[in-house]
């Protein structure tokens, strides 16, 4: 039985990423949950040094635009459910659990066959993983396609570490794992932020804006909408637990303008009042907003 060490399982998984073999590594319960954390560790340090930095790039030449979910299901309960249980599940079931020749190849598929296919099946599969989360945003410019591949790339990688556990472990710490990386990304990660963020506030002599930005809708706490606009002037904004999206759209239009996905509570005040468009360059202090049809 070879020895577990981070040395040898990282040796071993970037032989796989060159030629995958379907082989199962025979080892106790702890070591194989310590693989999973090492291969944690290892995707976080690549999300900071390169998938964060490549997707500040990518944003210089594109805006990614993506829904938001329906506010009940963006509380903390149906995010995991949805996001770090379900989705996980039947992801591994469609993209992973084929990679193992088991009972049901046998007397279709020669063993010798099987291993020389096994490879390309690996790389088919964690490239159509990673071309379906392209799924998650609805830009449709030139742009967007021809950047997609590095727009998934965090899901490349990450297609490639669960197939490497599905197939040294079995599909259960593939699932597992999937479920732990989607914790951390959805649920932990911001949770973490928002707890250490202060409320972001602007108070000059003619306007008060305060905004605090929450991870999950909260179905204990009452969701509001004050605004008070006339004469082509906004004089006041209360909203509790909105999507600043949907906040846009009260003001200027359904759709006219896009800002990414946050929920809020906001409190705006202006005597005197500001146009629609000196809001606009408010808001734009802290948040990108983008026109729609770009």
């Amino acid at each position: 039985m070879p020895t577990l060490s981070t040395k040898y399982v990282f040796l071993d998984f970037f032989n796989f990423l060159k030629k995958p073999n379907d082989q199962q590594i025979e080892s106790s319960t702890k070591e194989k949950i310590l693989i999973l954390f090492k291969f944690l560790f290892f995707e976080l340090l690549i999300t900071c040094i390169i998938v964060f930095p490549l997707d500040y790039i990518i944003d210089k030449f594109i805006t990614l635009k993506s829904e938001s979910l329906d506010y009940q299901q963006n509380t903390i309960y149906m995010v995991f459910i949805l996001v770090v249980i379900l989705v996980p599940f039947f992801e591994e079931v469609i993209f992973r659990s084929v990679l193992r020749y088991n009972s049901i190849y046998k007397g279709r598929i020669s063993c010798e066959k099987w291993n020389r296919v096994f490879p390309y099946l690996v790389y088919t599969l964690c490239i159509a993983f990673g071309l379906v989360h392209a799924g998650n945003y609805f830009n449709e410019s030139i742009t967007f396609f021809l950047l997609s591949p590095l727009i998934v790339l965090s899901q490349l990688s990450g297609a490639f570490v669960i197939s490497y556990i599905r197939v040294r472990l079995n599909f259960y710490y593939g699932f597992f794992y999937h479920a732990l990386w989607n914790f951390v990304a959805a649920i932990l990660i911001p949770s973490v932020m928002i707890l250490f963020a202060s409320p972001y506030v602007d108070k000059i002599t003619n306007y008060t804006l305060s905004i605090e930005e929450k991870v999950f809708f909260h179905l204990n706490e009452t969701q509001t909408t004050s605004l008070d606009i006339r004469d082509h002037k906004i004089y006041k904004i209360e909203a509790t637990q909105l999507y600043l999206q949907d906040i846009l759209d009260l003001i200027y239009g359904k759709g006219k303008f896009y800002v990414d996905e946050y929920i809020v509570n906001m409190k705006f005040s202006s005597k005197r009042g500001l146009t629609k468009e000196e809001f606009k360059k408010v808001l734009e202090k802290e948040y990108e907003i983008q026109n729609s049809s770009e």
